[in-house]
This record gives C-alpha cells, sequence and structure tokens, in this order.
C-alpha cells in the first residue's frame, strides 16, 4: 500500500520550494522593493548548476554510473526541458528540477507583473483558478488518451509522460506553497494565529485526511479519472496544512532536536541527485553474492553508499560554490553605486 504512496513526496517538495522561494521573492515587495533579480538568479544559479553539472556529465560520459541506457538527448538535460516527452530512463528523476526550474523563471516575472496590482483575494482567486484549471486539463487529457484502456493495455506507459512528469500538471503544490508564503508575508498576524494551538491542531488533522484520501486513491482509483484529477491537489494541500501546523514554535523546536534532521537538509539537493545511481550500483555489486535489491545488507550499503556520495558532492562541488555565491554578494554590496552625472 505504501509503496505507491512514494510519488507524494515530491509534491511535499515542491510545497515546500513554493514557499521558501515564493518569501524570497515576496518579502521586498511587502516593503514596497522590487525584488532583486540579479540577486535571485545568481544564488539559484550557483545552488543548482554545479552539482547538476557534474551529475549529468557522469550520466553522459560514464555508462556504468547510470542505473538505466540515458536515452535523453544533452541538450534535454541541459535546457531543463527533460521532463516533457520524458520516458522512464537513465536520470530521469531529474524531471522534478526541470519543474522546479520553470517555476524560477515564471515567478519572479510574475511578482514584478502583479506587484501593487493584485490584492490578497485577486491572488488567492488566481491560485485556485490555476489549480482547477490544471484539474480539467488532466481530466481532458486522461479521457483523450486514456479512457477507453482496459488494465493491462500497454498504452498505459504513455501515462507519466502525459499526466506526470510535464511541468502543467505539477502546478498544485508549487501554488500552495506561493499562497502560504504570501500569507506569512502580508498577513504575519494571522500567520501567527494559524500555527499555535487549536487552529495549528485542525490543520494537521485537515493535512492526515486529505493525505488519507489520497492514500485511499491510490489504492481504488490509481491512475484512473478520479486520481488523475484529485490526487496532486488534494496531496499539495495536505502537505501545505501540516507545513503551517509544523511551523508552530513548539513543533520548530521538536524538529530541530531530531537527530541528523539538520545534515539530512544539509545534504537534500546531492542525495536527490545521486541516489539512484548509487543505490543501483549498490545493488549490482551485491547481487552475486545472492543478496537482492530488499535484503538489509543491500538497503543498509544503499544507505550508506549515498550518505558518502552525497557528501562527496557537497564538499567537493556544492560547498565551494555556495562559498563563491557568499563572495560575489559581498562583493555586490561593496561596490560603490554610480554617482549620478553633475549636469
Amino acid at each position: 500500500m505504501l509503496a505507491n504512496f512514494g510519488w507524494t513526496g515530491v509534491e511535499l517538495f515542491f510545497v515546500l520550494s513554493g514557499f521558501l522561494i515564493g518569501s524570497q521573492l515576496l518579502e521586498p515587495v511587502s516593503r514596497d522593493e522590487a525584488p532583486d533579480m540579479k540577486r535571485f538568479y545568481l544564488r539559484r544559479s550557483l545552488r543548482i548548476l554545479p552539482p547538476y553539472l557534474i551529475v549529468v556529465a557522469m550520466y553522459l560520459f560514464i555508462p556504468a554510473w547510470s542505473e538505466r541506457p540515458v536515452e535523453t538527448p544533452a541538450w534535454r538535460f541541459l535546457t531543463f526541458t527533460q521532463n516533457f516527452g520524458l520516458r522512464l530512463n537513465g536520470f530521469s528523476h531529474a524531471w522534478s528540477l526541470c519543474v522546479e526550474e520553470h517555476f524560477y523563471l515564471v515567478l519572479p516575472i510574475a511578482v514584478l507583473a502583479l506587484r501593487r496590482r493584485v490584492r490578497a483575494p485577486h491572488l488567492l482567486a488566481g491560485a485556485v483558478a490555476l489549480m482547477v484549471g490544471g484539474m480539467l486539463l488532466r481530466g481532458i487529457l486522461w479521457q483523450r488518451h486514456f479512457s477507453m484502456l482496459g488494465p493491462t493495455d500497454v498504452e498505459w506507459r504513455g501515462y507519466d509522460t502525459l499526466l506526470y512528469y510535464p511541468t502543467y500538471a505539477r502546478l498544485d503544490g508549487l501554488l500552495c506553497g506561493v499562497l502560504l508564503a504570501a500569507l506569512r508575508v502580508f498577513r504575519p498576524a494571522a500567520w501567527e494565529r494559524w500555527t499555535r494551538g487549536v487552529r495549528a491542531g485542525g490543520l494537521a488533522l485537515v493535512g492526515l485526511v486529505c493525505l488519507s484520501v489520497v492514500l485511499w486513491l491510490n489504492e481504488e482509483h490509481f491512475r484512473y479519472l478520479a486520481h488523475t484529477m484529485l490526487a496532486f491537489p488534494l496531496t499539495a494541500v495536505g502537505y501545505a496544512a501540516l507545513l503551517v501546523a509544523m511551523s508552530s514554535p513548539a513543533a520548530s523546536r521538536l524538529c530541530a532536536r531530531i537527530p541528523g534532521a539538520r545534515t539530512f537538509a544539509l545534504l537534500s539537493f546531492t542525495v536527490y541527485l545521486t541516489h539512484k545511481a548509487v543505490q543501483h550500483g549498490v545493488r549490482v555489486a551485491l547481487a552475486p553474492y545472492g543478496m537482492d535489491a530488499f535484503h538489509p545488507v543491500t538497503l543498509l550499503g544503499g544507505v550508506v553508499a549515498v550518505l558518502l556520495a552525497s557528501l562527496a558532492l557537497h564538499h567537493g562541488v556544492e560547498r565551494p560554490a555556495l562559498k563563491w555565491r557568499s563572495w560575489l554578494e559581498s562583493r555586490r554590496v561593496r561596490e560603490p553605486s554610480p554617482r549620478p552625472a553633475v549636469g
């Protein structure tokens, strides 16, 4: 049952990303300032590109590294367009990073274009309209391409290509995250009320109910119309409600005490980039000794190997790039503004 629920972790990632990136872009707007686009894209580029490009190169030039043969052309990796028309192959899990990159491109433009023009009701109505539009689009595509298929028809292989990987199908979590960011930035008193006491507990219950419904949809209607239209928005709303509930001071202190939580957060991106290839390598190495993918030694070895690989990528590539980013930012701050010409 739970094995078919793992995909929801990506939706949690989108909710968190929408919340964090939305907060970065909306906080200057709350001070009646324009977001610093140069700083935003500098920070995003040096956070993502160095480790990502290293891993892309390993997939493209070291065949033994890949968990599957790489069929995606290099230019699709480099332009972050891999998630359109994608079929499962080597490094295909980078599709979610493509969605993120599209989000980084569109949201800053939208914030610049709409600041001072959009009120809270308009923002809420626009987000709901986009989510409903996504539901309807997925429903229409399902009716057109999959409504006549039987359970064993091979055409189901195109489901993920059309309705799971593309950006147009995965806006729900990002939208929920941005709405939470707007609430925290523009209505801090309301944010405080909803992250404390009974309200926070109620939101936690709402989140668990939404995720329970998704779990039921997975079991009873997986990939059919109800699941196609409802699973993504319900998952996004569920995780968004849990995020607000977990933002309470008590919950934050509790999470801070969890052993390894800070380290995992630090390594999350490099774990994401390396986990499939490294786990595959461990399985291949241990298979001759009669250990299958679910053997305890294979599972433990995979965890240890992923942590070691992600640590190496973090300290060898990601951390130096972040230090360089900090140096460039401090240099921008130190540079004097150009003096106006004297006429």
